[in-house]
């Protein structure tokens, strides 16, 4: 019970700080459609995604473990079907320039946005595991 509470409160940074930082995520509704966002996306990591790898295993051993991107990436798909105010739609990347790298402005499509927003929840997600990660200390 501690691990999942531990998880909806990590969840529920991480989509804050993709609604916030995010062009594509946007929460129409209130503020509970994210607690509900946090929730779905909990339950779906915990009950539905170790279930989808067990069965596509043969397909993920083919890919060297890459296809259970494609995986996560479903689940957040999921998350955002079943709340219906927790929305992902196109985007307008403005573009980038560097000395070495010129990346023009583009116009992001939604199966694209989806990966670049589950993409970005998990790296938070994963970062505030790290951050939140309780220590153990025998003695």
């Amino acid at each position: 019970m501690k691990s999942l509470l531990k998880s909806f409160f990590i969840n529920l940074l991480a989509f804050i700080f993709a609604w916030q930082y995010l062009p594509s995520v946007e929460l129409v509704g209130k503020f509970e459609q994210i607690l509900l966002a946090a929730g779905v996306l909990t339950l779906l990591d915990k009950f539905l995604k170790p279930i989808l790898k067990i069965l596509l295993l043969p397909i993920n051993f083919l890919t060297f473990g890459l296809f259970s991107w494609v995986i996560t990436v479903l689940v957040f798909y999921l998350t955002t079907e079943i709340i219906q105010g927790f929305v992902v739609h196109d985007f307008l990347f403005p573009g980038f320039t560097s000395d070495f790298l010129i990346i023009p402005e583009t116009n992001v499509v939604s199966p694209l946005t989806y990966v670049i927003s589950a993409l970005f929840v998990v790296i938070f997600t994963k970062i505030l595991n790290w951050v939140f990660k309780s220590k153990v200390i025998k003695e």
